[in-house]
């Protein structure tokens, strides 16, 4: 009897260590958000008087916000099909034989080994209206960092190339791990590259695609590195992400009542934009 158990007690016990570091590092620090968010914060970050939801109440009337959560869903609508269709063109490119299709995979899994900080000051360099090499190898005379629209783009770009080798490694993998004679036999069948592609390897990295999906909206919206040193914001504010404003107003303004609010409204946005995604998941994606 005893021996049964501590074999019950077993799978509790492994799991014991993972679930004390979420307590502390994960679930802890939101429910302290939480609460000061309720409450109006001093700098020593002492909870003081209980003003409710007054604290959101003010910042969806705050002109800088509505910027901020605007600038957000629109980084994220643009970033993350475009993350998608890149990656898995990436993947498929390199989904082949031969010494070419080796160097594509190196290639493309290259910006995992460079760090974020040093990749966004190259980008920074090569961006730059100026002296910048991308403006003078395609003859352009953009205005990256002085203009909404293209500092956008440049975002969207850099957040692609930042999430380009972890997602392509998850998508090369999976197309890989299909069975080569099912291939073999939609060829026989005289199916082309799409029908094979849509009607055959779609559905079945369709898993892996939905975990990119959520990882990268995940991504989006807590978007804060590139901005900080690409565009701080700007201009006018038209770069500022909900992250970043959260960055300003509790670590530089010491504001932690609406940092934490801040916070919160992301993690709120966050869950019901995957929930929904998730949600359809469960109709559409089939697991083998």
């Amino acid at each position: 009897m005893q021996i049964r158990n501590t074999q019950k007690l077993k799978p509790y016990l492994l799991i014991l260590p993972a679930l004390a570091l979420a307590v502390v590092f994960s679930y802890r620090p939101f429910l302290v958000t939480l609460l000061n968010s309720l409450y109006t914060v001093n700098m020593a970050g002492t909870r003081m008087n209980f003003v409710g939801l007054e604290t959101y109440g003010r910042l969806f009337a705050s002109q800088s916000f509505q910027a901020s959560l605007s600038n957000t869903l629109r980084f994220t609508l643009f970033f993350v099909p475009v993350n998608l269709v890149f990656c898995l063109s990436a993947a498929l490119l390199s989904n082949r034989e031969g010494k070419l299709a080796t160097l594509n995979q190196v290639f493309f899994f290259l910006p995992m080994a460079v760090g974020l900080s040093s990749t966004m000051m190259i980008f920074k360099m090569m961006f730059n209206p100026s002296i910048g090499i991308i403006n003078q190898l395609f003859s352009l005379d953009v205005q990256w960092f002085n203009d909404g629209k293209a500092a956008m783009a440049l975002l969207v770009m850099a957040g692609v190339y930042l999430d380009l080798g972890f997602d392509f490694l998850l998508l090369h993998a999976a197309l890989r791990n299909i069975p080569k004679e099912l291939v073999e036999v939609a060829k026989l069948e005289g199916a082309g590259w799409y029908q094979t592609f849509s009607m055959l390897q779609a559905p079945l990295i369709a898993p892996t695609v939905v975990f990119i999906l959520v990882t990268s909206i995940k991504d989006a919206m807590l978007i804060s590195s590139p901005v900080l040193i690409l565009t701080e914001g700007g201009p006018f504010r038209s770069t500022q992400t909900l992250v970043y404003q959260m960055y300003l107003e509790g670590f530089k303004s010491g504001n932690y009542a609406v940092g934490s609010a801040i916070a919160t409204i992301v993690f709120l946005l966050t869950f019901l934009i995957l929930l929904a995604l998730l949600h359809l998941e469960r109709r559409r994606v089939y697991y083998s």
